[in-house]
């Protein structure tokens, strides 16, 4: 899977399932910086990633951020205990460009799904896993569950709501893949 990814950014995942149900996910940010965290396994991207199902119903979920912009200056404590979907030991700094205080009267116009989630003063550990992988696994989502979690032979998955995209399961909750694609895209002028 990332010897065919690595150097293209961003990516679109389609996954058909042996129920015949389709979903994915366009994750923003090449599948190389998963190498950062070394051998542990670490959340990166952008605001930018999205979830998406078309069969049965096409839906569509964005970052929880960019529908709720008064998230962004929130204040949340970060726990020390790290969620189910976290190895332990791993932490987020994250800093805030806004200024403190209120939040403006319309963060809307200001806020870009470009930026990542240390842009902000978010609790990084609900609002900004946006996607991981290892040799184990491929995750995209994250924060009490995964959008969706593909193993490492990539034919069996699951998904579940997550509170990065606020997203019910995407298709049923434990999956087997049938037909798994992802396109890559490259920005032909930096060539």
């Amino acid at each position: 899977f990332y010897c065919h990814c690595e150097g293209h950014e961003p990516t679109l995942m389609l996954i058909k399932t042996t129920d015949r149900e389709v979903c994915g996910a366009f994750l923003s940010t090449d599948w190389e910086e998963r190498k950062r965290g070394g051998n542990k396994l670490s959340f990166f991207g952008t605001g930018e990633c999205f979830v998406f199902r078309l069969k049965p119903e096409m839906e569509r979920y964005e970052w929880v951020i960019i529908g709720h912009p008064e998230l962004a200056a929130s204040t949340q404590p970060e726990s020390e205990e790290p969620t189910k979907d976290e190895p332990p030991g791993k932490t987020i700094s994250n800093t805030s460009t806004l200024p403190a205080g209120e939040p403006p009267a319309d963060l809307s116009d200001r806020l870009s799904p470009f930026l990542s989630a240390r842009h902000f003063n978010l609790n990084s550990r609900n609002t900004s896993m946006f996607m991981a992988g290892s040799a184990e696994c491929i995750i995209v989502g994250g924060g009490d569950g995964n959008a969706l979690y593909i193993d490492a032979d990539l034919n069996r998955g699951r998904t579940a709501h997550c509170t990065t995209f606020d997203n019910p399961p995407l298709c049923s909750e434990t999956f087997q893949v049938c037909l798994l694609e992802v396109w890559g895209f490259q920005d032909a002028m930096s060539s």
